[in-house]
């Protein structure tokens, strides 16, 4: 056999041992070699492996019926860290988690203008905030993954198109990697949080389910057989642009109509101006409505049967099990919940309604940053692992 056909057995073999042990820890080196299939030295010279790496550790034995006491094996999840950032309309929200996801520091700036070089330096900035406060470990930072509101080229880090941020063809992946030496990460930030949700959230035991984003703008990442959705051009999921009303309100996208004039954070804003007679921003709004203010309930209401018009669509089209609603209106809660659940029954196909349960967002506002870091843990784990035997290192700039 050539030597870069064992070189890529090997690493497949880690491949499988690894998320053994990231699934399934704690096991044991025997438990490993009957569910992988491989022969025992293998899989002791590959979890040797790990150990000095620091991505696995030694639990100690435990009681066994006969025979030698096996010694368990337990992942470090914390020999190593990676920082997710959700790109908004007006703020930077930046996290960092362990090697399992759990988010151990976040940090939101605001952002005054949407101009591409100062939202990188912003970015870049922030992401420097979360590595200042990141433990000490093995292997450092292994990654930065983003959620961009638009349309996004996954495999070049390309936002396409981004008309809430006026963007269009800006390699923000290239910029990014200029000022930070870690790999980078981009996707939409629906995508972003239905993976999320999928991994670490109320969707770890669906197959398929939707994750509809709603913030300044309506995103809605799939879920299909477990597996994310990106369609021919990885533009799949942009939802918030079907048409709801013939002759609605201009959409940024150029269109009218478009689901998220009604159904948004800039919707909620906008109607609750006009029945309260003043301009009132977000978060205000959300502090109103759980004072039980009337014009607060009213507005989420009508924003609520908006989302539940547009949620009954994809039901109809996707049959998920599960829908879950996320980004800032889900703050709103019960209050949203309602109206949507109301419409979604007397709008949604029986059979395809009735299989589809509604919730909302488990992870709150960090379920799009930490859905991006996991696009860095993923291509971690997935193997070759490229910077387990390099110097451990804290920060990401140059």
């Amino acid at each position: 056999m050539r030597t870069g056909d064992q070189t890529l057995i090997k690493e497949l073999n880690k491949n499988i041992i690894m998320n053994l042990i990231r699934n399934q820890s704690p096991i044991s080196r025997a438990q490993i070699s009957v569910e992988s299939g491989l022969n025992k030295a293998t899989v002791s010279s590959i979890v040797d492996e790990f150990i000095q790496e620091g991505l696995v550790i030694e639990l100690g034995p435990v009681r066994s019926a006969v025979g030698r006491r096996p010694r368990m094996l337990g992942f470090n999840a914390t020999a190593g860290y990676a920082i997710g950032v959700e790109l908004g309309i007006d703020y930077v929200r930046v996290l960092t988690v362990d090697l399992a996801g759990r988010v151990v520091s976040s940090y939101e700036s605001p952002l005054p203008t949407a101009e591409v070089r100062s939202v990188v330096s912003e970015i870049v900035s922030c992401i420097h905030e979360e590595v200042a406060k990141t433990p000490e470990s093995k292997l450092g930072i292994i990654g930065v993954g983003l959620g961009v509101p638009g349309l996004v080229d996954f495999a070049s880090g390309t936002v396409l198109y981004a008309p809430n941020l006026g963007w269009s063809d800006v390699p923000l992946r290239a910029y990014l990697e200029a000022h930070i030496n870690l790999p980078v990460f981009i996707d939409n930030e629906a995508n972003t949080g239905a993976l999320a949700e999928q991994l670490f959230g109320v969707g770890t035991a669906d197959e398929n389910a939707v994750y509809f984003s709603a913030g300044a703008g309506i995103g809605v990442g799939i879920i299909l057989n477990h597996t994310l959705i990106r369609g021919s051009g990885g533009t799949a999921g942009e939802f918030g642009h079907m048409i709801v009303e013939a002759r609605g309100l201009r959409c940024s996208c150029g269109s009218r109509g478009c689901l998220e004039m009604y159904a948004s954070t800039r919707a909620l804003v906008a109607k609750y101006t006009q029945l309260a007679g003043a301009a009132v921003p977000f978060d205000e709004i959300m502090h109103r409505l759980h004072e039980g203010e009337q014009n607060a309930m009213e507005a989420v209401d009508s924003v609520g049967r908006y989302l539940g018009m547009g949620i009954s669509n994809v039901i109809n089209g996707l049959n998920p099990s599960l829908v879950v609603i996320g980004n800032r209106l889900s703050e709103a809660g019960d209050y949203l919940l309602n109206p949507v659940k109301d419409i979604i029954h007397n709008s949604a196909l029986g059979v395809p309604g009735s299989l589809a349960r509604v919730e909302l967002s488990s992870l709150g506002r960090n379920a799009t940053a930490t859905g991006a870091a996991s696009l860095a843990l993923n291509d971690y784990f997935q193997g070759p692992f490229p910077y387990a035997h390099a110097e451990p290192s804290r920060a990401g700039a140059r």
